[in-house]
């Protein structure tokens, strides 16, 4: 049933992207970022896919934060995955993924997917861009804010066809599904000098002029300066914006219990005491809002499965026919040319916490524990 109702602006979890270079500051402005939008006791959480690099500022820069090392297959299930156990393990108000950008081209990402499929045309893309969206989707629902730290390369167009054709740069664009980038709450890309990059510098950083360079609700903006770093005022300043909200608590809490009962213990244990209490008599809708979510979505899980249809994870230990692959790994060079997968190595392993299973269709509980803290 529809129903009009007056508009306020409601707090959500905000989406944050962070796009440069190599060296330009990606990682360190996103944790300072970070420290500031949760405050001196948010958790934050990090999911680290450029080899535990985000490990050279434990201890100097964002306060205590975790870490989860993600290595190869970058596919876009196994990144959900691994989103999923910031949300499993539960109260965590920021997760950030550095680099999203492998699950593009990385190896078992969405080109990588596409190159393995054996098909045609659009037609081998099909599975591939699916399976990305279903992984973006996971990202956007969240109960916590995510921030995405993403390589940039200059991109390239055409003009004309045949022996008029045209190659030319169109300029620097984050590496990821083009419109991802829109659907952030702010956006920034990252200069030669580690800045906000707000104008041209040089060849090497001319922008698509399709992509905002800086995007940001206006009262955001006051706070990203040129020639200033990204800061943890800059996170307070997003705070502060948010904190300004109407914030509908039982509408916040169905939205996420509709993505089941994972993502309703990550997020229950980031509220205070007060706001617990403010929606406790919906406690039976929210449990029946996520056992329905997990309802489906195994059901969604063994269509799947009885369909037959490919994933990330197939493509990902698929054999190479080619070794035009721009991405490589070399510690994998040795399956290559066999008809055998790789060893299957458990690359969650974060604080001794144990892999990750394989999602297999079950029936959900019928009722949930409740205790008086957490009534999932």
């Amino acid at each position: 049933m529809f129903e009009i109702k007056p508009a306020v602006r409601i707090f959500q979890p905000v989406l944050i992207g962070m796009w440069g270079g190599s060296s330009s500051g990606k990682t360190y402005s996103a944790l300072r970022l970070a420290r500031g939008l949760v405050g001196e006791n948010g958790k934050i959480g990090v999911i680290d896919t450029e080899n535990r690099r985000s490990l050279f500022y434990a201890g100097k820069v964002g306060g205590q934060w975790d870490h989860l090392d993600f290595q190869p297959p970058f596919t876009p299930e196994r990144y959900t995955e691994a989103f999923r156990r910031f949300e499993t393990a539960g109260g965590y108000n920021c997760v950030i993924i550095d680099s999203a950008s492998h699950v593009w081209e990385g190896e078992g990402g969405v080109l990588d997917m596409a190159d393995r499929s054996g098909g045609h045309g659009l037609s081998k893309w099909a599975a591939p861009k699916m399976a990305l969206k279903r992984m973006i989707n996971t990202l956007l629902r969240s109960g916590c804010h995510v921030i995405f730290c993403l390589r940039a390369k200059m991109g390239v167009a055409q003009d004309g066809r045949g022996k008029d054709a045209k190659i030319y740069s169109s300029g620097l664009e984050p590496i990821m599904e083009k419109n991802l980038i829109f659907e952030m709450t702010v956006s920034i890309l990252f200069g030669p000098d580690q800045k906000p990059l707000f104008r041209p510098a040089g060849d090497r950083y001319f922008v698509n002029p399709i992509i905002p360079a800086i995007k940001a609700p206006e009262e955001i903006m006051r706070a990203i300066k040129p020639g200033e770093y990204i800061s943890e005022a800059t996170g307070r300043a997003i705070a502060d914006w948010l904190n300004g909200a109407s914030r509908d608590l039982p509408d916040e809490a169905r939205r996420v219990a509709a993505r089941g009962l994972a993502a309703f213990r990550g997020w229950w244990p980031t509220l205070a005491a007060d706001q617990k209490a403010s929606i406790s008599a919906i406690v039976p809708e929210l449990q029946q809002i996520a056992t329905q979510a997990d309802v489906a979505a195994q059901e969604e899980a063994a269509s799947l499965a009885a369909e037959d249809v490919p994933t990330g994870d197939d493509f990902a230990h698929a054999p190479k026919e080619s070794s035009q692959d721009p991405v490589q790994n070399p510690t994998n060079q040795a399956t290559q040319g066999t008809n055998q997968p790789p060893p299957k190595t458990d690359h969650f392993a974060a604080r001794g916490s144990p892999a990750p299973q394989s999602v297999k269709p079950q029936s959900p509980p019928t009722t949930i524990p409740t205790t008086e803290e957490n009534p999932f």
